[in-house]
């Protein structure tokens, strides 16, 4: 196998290790990865604004209002 076989098999073990773990956490907890990590943000960072919360998670400002109006929705923020 060459080196960029490894690489890809390697990434295909980190994607499927990820997919289950994001599984493994709505099963658990009723919240997605995203969802999760999002309020450990507000979390840590208090009061912050919806711009500052995508760039800080890498998302866009609509894939952040996205998931705070389903979380407003679940009563997790208000």
């Amino acid at each position: 196998m060459d080196h960029i076989e490894e690489v890809l098999v390697s990434l295909r073990r980190v994607i499927r290790a990820t997919d289950l773990h994001s599984k493994h956490l709505a099963k658990t907890t009723g919240l997605t990865a995203p969802q999760i990590l999002l309020l450990q943000t507000i979390r840590n960072k208090g009061e912050v604004s919806i711009g500052e919360l995508a760039h800080d998670m890498s998302l866009s400002q609509a894939t952040v209002t996205t998931i705070l109006d389903r979380l407003e929705k679940r009563e997790f923020v208000y």
